[in-house]
């Protein structure tokens, strides 16, 4: 009897010593999950679960690096579905439009919020990164080590998804410098990180406006180009944006049409989840292509 009583604390006690190694190991298959998956509804559906339950977690154990990382990434990957309704859906109301992007709003700040606190706890001369000015930040990440660029990666895509959903918001677009600044430095130490999607983070990021007013349209051809390379012409969603970002602003319906035509046509695709998004934002390009051009 004494056994049966004592059982169940000393299993609670293992379970307890060892949760940060079971959540690590859940949520690093949890993201294969998704990166794998060919059915963007289903995980769209799933997602808000898995982040309410990280949230959870970090309620207590607001401190654990691993744990607001792992959520940064869910809210990121649900925040991106919910835009690629936009795509999927034709026809879809303004009301729903203006839904879509205040959740994505909501989801990207705490986002960043979440990335800005990791990256404070894993050291903390980067605390104030996402709020400093040009000079200092460029003086800050001199000090930048390979290991370092590898979870500023992290924190870097989550400030990339954040100005991505404000756009409107003339402060948001005001530190487009310093993120650019930063994904640069890091490709400086891994030029291939994420399969060359730093490179598509650039691509869009230098050609959100036009050259008349500031952009760099070519730089961010050159960005596109590179991460195409890098993933052996396998990366279709750095095609989309190609076409999306860098086509429509300058008005190449050539080009344009080409990179649909190339993810379209492709017959040798991984039918993973980002691919498999590409693909929907390549026929909205193409349904889309006749009014814009």
């Amino acid at each position: 009897m004494k056994i049966k009583r004592i059982l169940p604390v000393i299993v609670f006690y293992i379970f307890i010593s060892s949760c940060s190694l079971y959540i690590d190991s859940f949520t690093n298959n949890l993201n294969t999950a998704i990166k794998t998956s060919n059915d963007p509804q289903t995980i769209m559906q799933a997602l808000p679960a898995y982040i309410v339950l990280l949230d959870g977690l970090i309620e207590g154990d607001a401190d654990n690096e691993e744990t607001l990382l792992a959520s940064v990434n869910l809210m990121n990957a649900y925040s991106s579905l919910l835009g690629s309704q936009i795509d999927i859906i034709e026809d879809i109301p303004d009301y729903e439009i203006l839904k879509i992007r205040n959740q994505q709003k909501i989801l990207n700040q705490k986002a960043l919020d979440r990335a800005s606190k990791a990256i404070c706890i894993y050291k903390e001369f980067y605390c104030r990164i996402t709020v400093i000015k040009y000079s200092e930040l460029y003086t800050l990440l001199n000090r930048m080590s390979t290991e370092d660029a590898i979870i500023l990666y992290k924190l870097a895509t989550a400030w990339v998804s954040w100005i991505q959903v404000n756009t409107d918001d003339w402060n948001a677009m005001a530190q487009l410098a310093q993120i650019k600044l930063l994904m640069e430095k890091i490709i400086e130490h891994d030029n291939e990180i994420d399969n060359g999607n730093a490179h598509v983070y650039l691509g869009v990021l230098n050609s959100i406006i036009p050259a008349t007013l500031g952009g760099k349209p070519e730089v961010g051809k050159k960005h596109f180009e590179m991460a195409i390379s890098i993933s052996n012409n396998t990366n279709l969603m750095a095609k989309a944006l190609y076409a999306e970002y860098y086509s429509r602003l300058i008005f190449d319906e050539n080009l344009h049409n080409k990179l649909i035509s190339e993810i379209l046509s492709d017959k040798n695709v991984s039918p993973n989840l980002i691919n498999t998004l590409a693909i929907e934002k390549a026929k909205a390009l193409q349904r889309s292509a006749e009014d814009y051009f």
